[in-house]
Order: structure tokens, then sequence, then C-alpha cells
């Protein structure tokens, strides 16, 4: 009688968890159509598409890493060691931006926020450090620096230092700046036009070094060919480039990019252009 009992429990149990299962699955099938219904009713048909829009973004790097970071990156805790660093923009403090830096190739630091002096300081325990890359705050970066780059000269990595109580730690000095602006009016030429480049003079530039980069694929993040060596990139002391006059030979069907570096007097670079890699900036045909 007991034995038959216990079954009878145990046979119940089971159908009373099949029995909410049942309904578990059917509620969330209902709800689930319910609002997939709601989202293609509240959906229109438009004519046309709407207009592109330039995004107001950083155009920099959020983020530089050398070492064994990966996607879930560990943090280090705070502690009673500091490290200070700087960030600047066309040599005036940044305020507000919020980031972190990489620390002995496999860990990130806490986050901080520069102040009214663009100055940062990363809490952390006294130990031993070395930089090997940073992060910004997307969001952070996008408000405070759009359309801005990163220095082309910044440094992203440290030698060994010490972190104690008598000393703090040396942090990298972020600089950004406006790019240099490419004055490209035409995106396609026939392979037989005299092709003259312009762009804007940038402040505190005497001399521009050129570079151009040839693609057979338009979107092609790689496969880039850079037509002139680096060390042997022309140099130009004005606001133009002629193609022909500096050997350069176009092909049909292939696609260019313009790439820009300004030199001061000293001939120390100050900025270049902001380069997408995925895009070209003309076409050549026939």
């Amino acid at each position: 009688m007991f034995k038959k009992f216990i079954n009878g429990l145990v046979f119940g149990a089971g159908f009373a968890i099949a029995f909410i299962a049942v309904v578990i699955i059917y509620f969330q099938f209902f709800f689930e159509s319910m609002y997939e219904n709601n989202l293609v009713s509240s959906k229109e048909v438009v004519d046309s598409p709407p207009s592109i829009k330039a995004q107001k973004k950083y155009l920099g790097s959020n983020a530089v890493f050398s070492g064994k970071f990966v996607k879930n990156r560990n943090v280090l805790a705070s502690g009673s060691g500091e490290i200070i660093g700087k960030a600047m923009l066309n040599g005036n403090p940044v305020s507000g931006l919020k980031l972190r830096l990489a620390l002995n190739g496999s860990i990130m630091s806490q986050w901080s926020i520069t102040n009214s002096e663009g100055v940062y300081s990363v809490s952390m325990p006294y130990a031993e450090y070395k930089i090997d890359g940073f992060e910004l705050d997307s969001n952070s970066a996008n408000a405070l620096l759009a359309g801005k780059i990163d220095h082309p000269q910044n440094a992203h990595s440290t030698g060994n230092f010490e972190v104690s109580k008598e000393k703090k730690g040396q942090g990298l000095v972020f600089r950004f700046v406006d790019p240099i602006k490419k004055n490209i009016t035409k995106n396609k030429y026939s392979v037989s036009d005299d092709v003259t480049l312009k762009w804007a003079a940038y402040s505190g530039a005497s001399a521009y070094d050129i570079q151009l980069y040839e693609k057979t694929d338009p979107h092609a993040y790689i496969g880039d060919k850079a037509l002139f060596e680096w060390s042997s990139r022309p140099r130009v002391s004005d606001t133009s480039f002629n193609l022909k006059e500096h050997g350069v030979e176009l092909k049909v069907g292939n696609f260019y990019e313009l790439e820009i570096y300004a030199r001061d007097n000293s001939m120390r670079v100050i900025s270049q252009t902001y380069r997408i890699h995925s895009g070209y900036d003309f076409e050549v045909t026939n």
C-alpha cells in the first residue's frame, strides 16, 4: 500500500511538472508572438531612404593594446599607489575624458576621469608596472573629441617603473589634434586625366609627406598597396600634389586613397589625415 502511495505521488509530481512546463512554453510563445506582431504592425513602408548624416564621433583609436588582453579583461584592484597622466586637445586640457590603462601585459586599471586641468589619476597597489596600452570610453571620447584624431606620435606604452609610497608612476600623455582636411572634389577620374590632389593648409605646418594607397576592392580593410616607399615619400611645401609629376601611374578599375602627414618647422609630425581603411578617395575609369 505504501509503495503504491509513493508511486502515485511520483506520478502526480511528474504530471504537475510537465503541466507547468507546457504552460510556461505556451505563455512564452503567446507573448513573443504578440511582441513580434506589435513590431510588425508599428513598421511603416516608406518610398525613399533617409538621407545619410555624417556622424559626429571621435576619429582616433579608442583602444590600443600589446600583450595578452582578451575581451573579458581582468581589472586591477584600486590601492594606495597612483599613476598620473594628462590629456590635451590642440594643446589645451581635456576635462571629463574617461579612460583606463592596460598594465603588465594582461590586466586593466580602474577607470579614471580627467579633471579641469586634463590630469587623470589611476589608483593601484604598490608594485612594479609597465603600460601596454589604453582604452577610452567611447561615449566620453565621442562627446569631447568629435572630429578629432590622436596625435600621430602619441606613445602607447612605457618601460618598467615602480609605484610606491614615495613615488607616483608616470602615465601616458594623450594628445588629440584636428586632422588634415582633404579637398578632393571628384570621386572618379579618367586614366588620362592630369590629377592634382589638394588639401587645406594645416596650422603650424611647413611641409607635408604624401602617401597614396592603391586597392582593387574599394571596401577591403586590408590589401592596400602603398605606391611610395615609406622612407622616400614625397615631401611638399604646398597644399597640392600632382600625380604625374611624381611618377604615379593610375590603373583603370582601381581605387585610391590619399594620406598626408603635416610637419612643423623642426620637421616634427604634428598631424595627419583621417584614414578610412575600408574606403577610398577616388576611382579610376577609362
